[in-house]
């Protein structure tokens, strides 16, 4: 169908059955902003709504929109969306139309402490890869990691990043390997060796891995490459206020996750900005101390955050506080 007569379509069914008109909540990736439309159509590249207090009809491509955000609070158009992806046809355009209205353009500004940290907070949600999986026995060796505690950190990264109810998450690493074999005893049987046995053995022995930790490897390989995005912000704080045997995995992670890094400081240095502007302005100087207390947590974790890079061979002492002074100041719990 020619776009014109796609768009007319769209609208004539937008008229004739104004009363089952269904409603869609849209967001950017980065952007606080939520809004509510009229839901008109889609296809494998866009999705068409209309403003529900106006007459403009919009459309947005799928790749500028939040889809993780999207598919958690819209399963209905998201099924639609699966099932015409599933579904093998002609690739379909939808009609390119100049918005009268873009209401993405401004993000909702923040006029006081309480708004500032809610806004904060949802763009520290947005998804992180994570490291690329290369080797990952050897840069472990490297940095005197056990792998398995590696991949303990590596789950509850995934489950700090998650955010349930009251956004409280309860981070608990697994036992390591060798805890959960103590106390049983492993029968093997005999086998009689020769020469050869015993040095094809010994190399074994040597580049022997947990079948486990393999399993995990493979599985880390295959959402990196599908570029999942497990993690966010609020995880790599979350953990590396732990610091110790919980902080250092991820430590080592965010080193060698450069997209990661520059992601998360980059909507800090922007947050940084924000709450020095509205400590300026007439509106904010009612929660002014507050504002400046927020302004000073996130100022120190940016600092401390630019010294982790791939050069980075030690933990900065101050990682720790400076991510758990930070945290405290977000409406997390």
């Amino acid at each position: 169908m020619y776009p014109v007569r796609f768009l007319l379509a769209a609208l004539l069914c937008l008229i004739c059955h104004p009363a089952q008109a269904e409603t869609v909540q849209l967001r950017k990736a980065g952007n606080a902003t939520v809004v509510t439309f009229e839901y008109i159509t889609l296809d494998e590249t866009s999705i068409m709504v209309k403003l529900t207090d106006k007459d403009a009809v919009l459309s947005y491509k799928w790749e500028d929109l939040d889809l993780d955000w999207i598919k958690k609070n819209n399963p209905k158009i998201w099924a639609e969306r699966e099932l015409l992806m599933a579904a093998p046809s002609e690739e379909k355009k939808m009609a390119k139309k100049d918005a009268e209205v873009d209401p993405f353009a401004a993000e909702i500004t923040a006029v006081d402490y309480k708004t500032l940290v809610k806004n904060c907070t949802i763009a520290l949600q947005d998804g992180l890869k994570g490291m690329p999986i290369e080797k990952i026995e050897i840069v472990c060796k490297e940095f005197q990691l056990d792998e398995t505690l590696f991949w303990a950190g590596y789950e509850d990264l995934k489950k700090a990043s998650k955010i349930v109810g009251k956004n409280e998450v309860i981070v608990k690493a697994e036992a390591p390997m060798e805890e959960k074999e103590k106390g049983e005893k492993i029968v093997k049987p005999r086998k009689l060796a020769t020469a050869a046995t015993k040095t094809k053995a010994g190399d074994s022995k040597a580049s022997a891995r947990n079948p486990d930790n393999l399993e995990k490897e493979t599985a880390a390989k295959k959402d990196f490459a599908e570029d999942a995005k497990p993690f966010n912000a609020i995880g790599y704080l979350r953990m590396l206020s732990e610091g110790g045997t919980k902080g250092k995995p991820i430590w080592m992670m965010l080193r060698r996750s450069t997209e990661d890094r520059k992601t998360i400081l980059t909507a800090l240095r922007r947050y940084e900005t924000i709450a020095g502007d509205l400590a300026e302005k007439p509106e904010g100087k009612a929660s002014k101390g507050e504002i400046l207390v927020f302004k000073k947590a996130v100022s120190a974790a940016i600092e401390s955050l630019e010294k982790v890079s791939r050069d980075t061979s030690t933990i900065e002492a101050r990682l720790q506080s400076d991510c758990r002074s930070l945290l405290n100041q977000l409406p997390l719990r």
